[in-house]
């Protein structure tokens, strides 16, 4: 997804004030949760986890339709954000061509990547203070990449972000987060760190179920990814049709999560 970076740092107010006063996307139950009934189908040419690869591809391709062209918050705040937004984003592509490629376990490392990268945008624009902005925006040099692994993992972005409520960043999105960091990040940490998970797929097969339900975990975070970069336009004619997408693909996504 291309993006062009512009507006001046008065934006941030706007966004902030924006995105109080309008609905959020929650990401939903997004777990990778083990059923017994997951075992009847093992990934081939299955024809619904095509259809849902068509219609998660279709939901990058309005994303982009909607954001492709717009202008961003050019504040270093903005500019990072918007920075890791544009990772998370390809991550998701990747997952998803790797479950079209039929790697299952390949993906699902991808949206652990995913996911942290959409947490570190939502830190930037929420959370992070100037210090640490200024750490990740620095040119790449030995001396820059030690000062940024001083930078919080996912579980303090989250508590930070937490913090933030009520004073520039939404409840919703804080819920999300936490949601679900709680039930996957054990399953993904087994898929990233070469644990029972992806051992269990490897011997015994992936199911179609397990691989439709990754899809829509990574669906969810490329929603809420979008929706962030909606926030860092400024601009309502951007923010209001984003914010209204997820009816038109509730069937690639998650449910929603109740407040």
């Amino acid at each position: 997804m291309e993006a062009r970076r512009g507006r001046d740092s008065r934006s941030e107010a706007r966004c902030a004030a924006r995105q109080r006063d309008r609905p959020c996307f929650l990401a939903g139950d997004a777990r990778l949760s083990y059923d017994p009934s997951m075992e009847e189908t093992i990934i081939n040419n299955d024809d619904r986890l095509e259809h849902m690869l068509h219609r998660s591809n279709a939901l990058h391709e309005r994303l982009d339709e909607l954001l492709g062209d717009a202008d961003f918050d050019g504040s270093p705040r903005g500019e990072s954000a918007l920075g890791m937004c544009l990772v998370a984003m390809e991550h998701a592509t990747a997952m998803r061509a790797l479950m079209a490629l039929r790697l299952p376990s390949s993906a699902v490392g991808l949206m652990r990547l995913q996911f942290e990268a959409l947490t570190r945008a939502m830190w930037l624009l929420y959370a992070a203070s100037d210090a640490a902005i200024d750490k990740l925006l620095a040119p790449l040099t030995l001396q820059s990449e030690q000062a940024a692994k001083n930078l919080p993992g996912a579980s303090e972005m989250i508590e930070q972000i937490g913090k933030r409520v009520g004073q520039g960043a939404p409840a919703a999105a804080h819920q999300m987060l936490s949601h679900f960091k709680d039930v996957t990040w054990h399953g993904m940490n087994s898929f990233v760190h070469g644990g029972i998970h992806p051992l269990r797929r490897s011997a015994d097969g992936f199911p179609v179920d397990l691989a439709l339900q990754v899809l829509r975990s990574s669906n969810g975070l490329t929603t809420m990814t979008g929706m962030t970069m909606a926030v860092l336009t400024g601009d309502e004619a951007v923010a209001k049709p984003v914010s209204k997408i997820q009816p038109a693909f509730a069937d690639c996504l998650p449910d929603l999560l109740k407040p």
